[in-house]
């Protein structure tokens, strides 16, 4: 393995977001890694727009990378209707999920963002 590379072998990964589109294929491709245990909780399991919530959930989880792809997404028509809330539960998510992993000691956080285009007719 190159000097550069993070090894994953037998670390504790949690995927936030695993059953959207990005986090499931993060989840796919773990499973041809040798890690040693990966984490992920729906959005039934845990709030992660609530940072109490969040940060409960992570030190228990202990994981040692945190990859988010978590989001609030719905689509052009939630999207136009209430951007500013769109906006404000993912930096939320975002922020809470940055700040539970590195206070849990994860060793590695990955942040994957997106945005969406859309036709302009």
């Amino acid at each position: 393995m190159a000097d550069d590379q993070f090894d994953l072998r037998g670390a504790r990964v949690w995927v936030a977001g695993a059953r959207g589109m990005v986090g499931s294929a993060v989840v796919r491709r773990l499973t041809d890694e040798p890690i040693g245990e990966l984490i992920t909780a729906s959005s039934d399991d845990v709030d992660l727009t609530r940072q109490t919530d969040t940060e409960a959930f992570v030190a228990a989880a202990r994981p040692d990378v945190a990859i988010i792809a978590a989001a609030k997404v719905g689509g052009i028509h939630a999207n136009r209707s209430a951007p500013a809330q769109h906006l404000y539960a993912n930096l939320m998510i975002a922020a809470n999920c940055i700040e539970a992993a590195t206070r849990a000691g994860a060793r590695k956080v990955v942040m994957l963002g997106s945005s969406c285009i859309y036709p302009r007719d």
